[in-house]
């Protein structure tokens, strides 16, 4: 088996070369409103006012809808081999909702073993467990399975990195990653792995173009108290258990940028979630705004799904619950695939990605109604959304040629209403900070490999 990774440095001009080859239109046709500017127009994709990206952790399509009715899902028959060449394998199973018990590799040598040159066949060996191979359906996460059959389910929707989070999430912020491969925990770390001889990210995040247009924004990152009897070095651990949001962390990328780290009023637009609620409430919510979590709630393992699922729930219905319903977007998306199998092989546009499938749902009054895109897009295609929208221009070739998530929309249409989902009065609640422990791959992988602080055991 020869790995993506162990090409990477050979084909970098060929990936290059196709990622430039792989150009897509700028602005997708049937756009009402396409060439006018937003005064000019208040039809077509100008109904849009506010896009709210919801960014969860960890999931490819299959393990979350690979069973969903008409999506490109699990394909019959599908069994994986447990070693190269092996022919002992498994099959896709149902996990429970306290599965996995452990984290599961998503760093980029593992991707890549996983990926297996587009063969898509070494998740089992490369993730070292079989619960790579399991998936959820609508008995565990019965919200997200409403929300597909009520609005847009993307089916074809790639991450943007064939790797971990860290890069993921610098793409959703900044259409790059500034040329990282290994995982990077602190924005010390980072800079090292990028080579940038400066204390902040000199490359440009989307604030640079949302300050030219004079669009308002705001990042809102959940955040929670850390308890007295939890040790702050644990807490820390990639200011994911207990974030800060004027802090950098692995899912909170912009305080790093030197964009932002030098601007009071841009430093002022990254807020705790709680502010998300009163900006809806007092009628200030931000024409773009970004939504992440805090560990517990994320769905990254070992954070339970549901817990995460009804998280996201209370954001939506906030939403509909406003006058903000009536010309918003919600993108929920997740930002890597975590470890879990998905047989779609992710095309090459560069030397970077795209990553593994991961789900996306499209929810507004403007979304086509139970609808399934078949259409590639990937995390950059939100991006070029707000780009197209607000004519800002582009950052870089990948959200420059990114699909604009046009085929989930229907602005002729009757809105749809909002599908509002009641919260139980008593959700349980577990109190979980970061993974524990992390499975190691069955076989050798040569590359970076990013140790987690524990590692559990392997098991054949």
């Amino acid at each position: 088996m020869v790995s993506r990774m162990g090409s990477a440095s050979l084909n970098l001009g060929l990936s290059l070369i196709l990622g430039l080859s792989l150009g897509y239109p700028a602005v997708a046709a049937g756009w009402a409103g396409k060439g006018a500017t937003p005064a000019a127009s208040s039809g077509g994709i100008y109904k849009i006012k506010h896009v709210v990206w919801i960014i969860q952790e960890n999931h490819s399509f299959d393990n979350y809808f690979g069973t969903f009715p008409g999506a490109d899902g699990i394909p019959p028959q599908t069994c994986l081999q447990k070693m190269p060449g092996s022919k002992a394998c498994v099959k896709p199973f149902h996990m429970t909702i306290d599965e996995p018990p452990c984290d599961i590799s998503h760093f980029w040598n593992a991707a890549h073993a996983a990926y297996d040159n587009g063969r898509m066949d070494g998740f089992v060996w490369a993730e070292g467990t079989p619960f790579t191979m399991g998936y959820y359906n609508g008995r565990e996460i019965p919200n997200y399975w409403a929300y597909a059959h009520h609005y847009t389910l993307c089916d074809h929707f790639f991450s943007s990195f064939l790797g971990p989070s860290t890069q993921n999430h610098f793409y959703t912020v900044a259409a790059q990653d500034g040329g990282m491969i290994q995982m990077c925990w602190t924005l010390s770390q980072c800079l090292e792995l990028m080579d940038d001889r400066g204390n902040l990210f000199s490359f440009a995040s989307m604030v640079e173009l949302f300050n030219k247009t004079h669009l308002s924004w705001k990042y809102y990152n959940e955040t929670l108290p850390v308890p007295p009897n939890v040790a702050a070095q644990r807490a820390n651990i990639g200011n994911n258990a207990f974030p800060n949001p004027k802090r950098f962390g692995i899912w909170n990328p912009l305080p790093g940028f030197k964009d932002v780290d030098d601007d009071p009023a841009a430093m002022a637009r990254l807020l705790p979630l709680s502010q998300y609620f009163k900006d809806l409430k007092g009628g200030t919510l931000p024409q773009v705004c970004w939504i992440v979590p805090a560990f517990r709630d994320s769905e990254h393992a070992t954070a339970p799904v549901d817990r995460g699922m009804w998280y996201v729930t209370r954001i939506i219905n906030a939403l509909m619950e406003s006058s903000c319903w009536k010309n918003s977007v919600i993108f929920l998306s997740w930002d890597d695939y975590g470890g879990f199998y998905d047989h779609v092989a992710p095309p090459v546009v560069d030397a970077f990605g795209y990553g593994p499938r991961v789900p996306m749902i499209v929810i507004s009054p403007y979304a086509k109604p139970g609808y399934i895109c078949h259409k590639a897009y990937e995390l950059c295609s939100v991006l070029k959304f707000i780009e197209v929208r607000w004519h800002l221009g582009h950052l870089t070739a990948r959200d420059d040629r990114a699909n604009d998530m046009s085929d989930c929309f229907d602005f002729s249409q009757t809105p749809n209403p909002p599908t509002v989902i009641p919260i139980p009065s008593h959700l349980k609640i577990n109190i979980v900070d970061t993974p524990g422990c992390m499975y190691r791959p069955w076989v050798s992988l040569p590359g970076p490999y990013d140790h987690p602080p524990k590692v559990a055991d392997p098991e054949h």
